[in-house]
């Protein structure tokens, strides 16, 4: 079965003007393929930074971190990595703040 607005052209999000209601930020979150890949290119960043970084803590900025999926993808990373690092989370979107952790 077709989607129903399968023939139909949409406007595209604009998260930098409007707020993102919580539904899309559901479907965002559903994709295991895109959280898993920056896991893992974090990691991979980590383990090649951590050999030039030694005397300090790795500092990351997530800037538009959602509700955190990214975020605890960064932190995932720096556990695998055994990378110290001091996370900050940037987020304009009150509604995803509340659940960004």
């Amino acid at each position: 079965e077709e989607a129903p607005y399968h023939d139909y052209l949409q406007a595209p999000l604009q998260p930098l003007m409007d707020n993102l209601e919580s539904q899309t930020y559901e479907v965002f979150e559903k994709d295991p393929v895109k959280c898993a890949q920056y896991e893992e290119a974090a990691f991979q960043a980590m383990t090649d930074m951590k050999k030039e970084i030694t005397d300090r803590k790795l500092v990351l900025m997530i800037v538009g971190a959602g509700r955190g999926p990214l975020v605890k993808g960064a932190i995932n990373a720096a556990k695998r990595s055994q990378t110290d690092v001091k996370v900050y989370a940037v987020e304009k979107n009150p509604n995803a703040i509340v659940t960004l952790r």
